[in-house]
């Protein structure tokens, strides 16, 4: 019988920090790039003004929804301990949400919907993340600096 345990991607709480850390930022820094250059080519003061309102809503909703949702996830990260696979990054469920919000901005694509609102959108949730992330950047520097102290 074969065990397919083995075939596994087991990682370190480290690697799966920094893993979660760059998914919500690189994913962030996409959305955000996507909304400003739909916006952007509006090439007017209303669309200036939009981006930077999706701006300020993004960091309202990074700092205080999307934030304690990722600093919970890499508390999980830390509990699960070494060894766990690289999938675990994220839960089950939020890998779930993940497919869902995927779907639903691949939808929001191809309607009818004019791009400078979709860029509102797309800025607004791409700065929440990247907000969001800052949380497990922080877990991340804190697990690196009690390596480095315990190898002192």
């Amino acid at each position: 019988m074969h065990d397919s345990s083995r075939l596994v991607p087991r990682t370190s709480r480290k690697t799966r920090l920094v893993f979660s850390a760059l998914l919500w930022t690189a994913i962030g820094t996409g959305l955000v790039v996507a909304g400003a250059r739909w916006l952007l080519s509006a090439r007017s003061a209303a669309a200036d003004a939009a981006f930077a309102l999706a701006i300020v809503l993004g960091w309202i909703k990074g700092r205080f929804v999307l934030g304690p949702r990722a600093e919970a996830n890499a508390i999980r990260i830390l509990e699960a301990g070494e060894g766990r696979c690289v999938g675990g990054v994220f839960s089950w469920g939020s890998w779930g949400i993940a497919v869902l919000m995927m779907a639903g901005g691949i939808a929001l694509r191809h309607s009818p919907l004019p791009r400078p609102w979709l860029g509102v959108l797309y800025a607004a949730i791409g700065t929440a993340l990247i907000v969001a992330s800052l949380r497990s950047w922080a877990r991340f520097r804190a697990l690196v600096r009690e390596a480095r102290t315990a190898q002192i």
